[in-house]
């Protein structure tokens, strides 16, 4: 089973960890069992500062191993083009072992003091963006993270794999929503996707039926693991994404301590953990 950590809170336009506590965060994390680690760098960064930031705090972690697969946050910006700024230089670093596209991808909203959502709820890029996306990276070889927010991105990514547009080893990410704001943390919110229910990944499951795309489950605003969705999943093969990113302060738990609980969650249910060379064999379809 591949788990995957989402290391960094996620603070658009503002401070997140820094470059060493980032580096030795994830390094911790894949010495635990995580072989993808998701991590960011301050969006306030233009481009040069930020390709060296991401890459430094990479480096760190690949001492754990040099295998791990790491992908980043979104770059600032108001257009799906200026968010994904960074991947095609990220990827000549030879570090970027995905590339985030999230295709239509909508935000969550915020609960107003009246009792309505409120927020502009546009999407993080079009599919026009994520069509560039995927073609660039194939012809560089390199994977996609391909965050399904809701059922319209799983149609995405199965139309692109039917027409042979997906590199090797991407993989879909079915994130449900959890009753927390990302953002603004320890507020309520109207977050995307479906609840985090047995009979939601059964759905998602459903329309990933003849595909050969390996895919993880996630929860955004709240605690994987102390949901239904987390160990039915990994009966089901998927695999997990935990850190503390998505679980938003929800529980105290360290982003080691969340790879711990996805371990031992996974050796109950009998899943070997694969370690970062084998996450990479078994999402190219070679394990």
């Amino acid at each position: 089973m591949i788990i995957e950590a989402a290391i960094s809170p996620f603070r658009p336009d503002a401070p997140v960890l820094d470059l060493d506590t980032t580096g030795l965060d994830g390094k911790a994390c894949v010495q635990a069992g995580a072989s993808i680690i998701h991590h960011h760098h301050d969006t306030r960064m233009n481009l040069d500062e930020a390709i060296t930031s991401w890459v430094k705090a990479s480096a760190i972690m690949m001492e754990a191993d040099p295998n791990v697969i790491m992908y980043p946050g979104i770059m600032g910006g108001r257009t799906g083009e200026e968010h994904m700024s960074h991947l095609v230089p990220l990827a000549e670093t030879g570090a970027l072992g995905m590339a985030p596209v999230d295709p239509g991808a909508p935000l969550p909203f915020d609960m107003g003091d009246d009792g309505f959502p409120q927020g502009h709820g546009y999407v993080w890029n079009s599919f026009s963006t994520s069509r560039k996306v995927a073609i660039s990276m194939m012809e560089r070889n390199v994977p996609l993270s391909i965050g399904v927010y809701e059922p319209l991105q799983l149609r995405w990514a199965l139309a692109c794999e039917a027409n042979g547009k997906l590199p090797k080893g991407s993989m879909v990410k079915l994130y449900f929503g959890g009753k927390f704001s990302i953002y603004k943390i320890g507020e309520p919110a109207l977050n995307f996707g479906l609840p985090p229910t047995k009979q939601a990944l059964d759905m998602y499951l459903a329309m990933l039926e003849g595909s050969s795309l390996q895919w993880s489950v996630g929860l955004f605003g709240d605690s994987l693991l102390d949901s239904p969705v987390a160990r039915y999943a990994v009966e089901k093969g998927g695999h997990l994404r935990v850190g503390i990113e998505d679980i938003a302060s929800v529980t105290d738990a360290t982003n080691v301590e969340t790879v711990e609980a996805a371990v031992a969650l996974a050796t109950e249910v009998g899943r070997p953990i694969a370690t970062p060379t084998q996450a990479r064999a078994i999402l190219a379809g070679n394990a």
